[in-house]
């Protein structure tokens, strides 16, 4: 849980937090379409500001966004070494067949910084938006029975991501509490090891999965039946505030 926050809804309270998860969701595809137009280092500077608003209006420390982020991290460093080695005529040196450049360094970062903002605003999304909001905002904006069905088979998959972190986490620190120590034994025993993480991890998943399951069933739940929400969806000032902003600035970025 300290390496990754993964799918998780941190409750706090916070400006973002109180937004309707319609806005949160709508600012989603405006990050979207943000990370398709945006060419230059002046509209990635526009789209970068607009992140960090947000990030501050959730309340929640920026090293967990950082560490979302860090998540795809070795992503991040094959746009580097990809663009550094194939793009850009400003050759710093060379290395066999490969020249490395100073103008492709310059593009697979700024390949890396919009992959990253793209991760932080999809954390953004999660860290402040419960999977129950998350259902009731797609089916408010999108109002079909298939799309209701995946909108609720998402918020499932958002809830199972840390269920089974957990699993694995607890796992392993039973077996460390037997001795088992993955840094003192060869390669090749660390994946034969990795085993009795593994199959215990999945087989509680399943569990949990049933249990589920025998719940929502004892509560009538049928599929493609029309079902009710305890969230009913109130479209305020400062939501209306919030998604002019990003359309200021999608705008700006088409624009400029």
């Amino acid at each position: 849980m300290k390496k990754l926050w993964l799918g998780r809804y941190i409750s706090i309270p916070s400006f973002y937090h109180s937004l309707d998860p319609r806005v949160k969701l709508l600012m989603m595809v405006l990050n979207i379409i943000m990370m398709i137009f945006i060419s230059t280092w002046s509209k990635l500077l526009l789209a970068i500001s607009l992140t960090i608003l947000c990030i501050f209006l959730s309340k929640i420390p920026l090293s967990f966004y950082v560490k979302q982020a860090m998540f795809l991290k070795y992503m991040y460093l094959f746009f580097l070494i990809f663009f550094t080695l194939t793009e850009g005529s400003n050759v710093l040196f060379t290395f066999g067949i490969f020249r490395v450049t100073i103008d492709g360094f310059l593009i697979g970062f700024f390949y890396a910084i919009k992959m990253i903002l793209f991760v932080m605003m999809g954390a953004l999304l999660t860290f402040t938006t419960a999977p129950s909001e998350i259902v009731a905002g797609t089916k408010a904006l999108v109002k079909n029975q298939s799309m209701e069905q995946f909108a609720f088979m998402t918020s499932l998959a958002i809830r199972l991501i840390p269920m089974i972190l957990d699993e694995v986490k607890l796992i392993y620190a039973a077996q460390q509490s037997r001795g088992l120590d993955f840094s003192e034994i060869p390669f090749k025993e660390k994946l034969s090891k990795l085993m009795s993480i593994i199959i215990p991890a999945i087989s509680n998943t399943i569990k949990r999965l049933t249990m589920m399951m025998d719940a929502m069933e004892c509560r009538g739940y049928i599929v493609g039946k029309n079902r009710t929400s305890i969230y009913q969806l109130r479209w305020k000032m400062k939501d209306s505030l919030v998604l002019m902003s990003g359309l200021l600035v999608l705008a700006s970025i088409i624009l400029i």
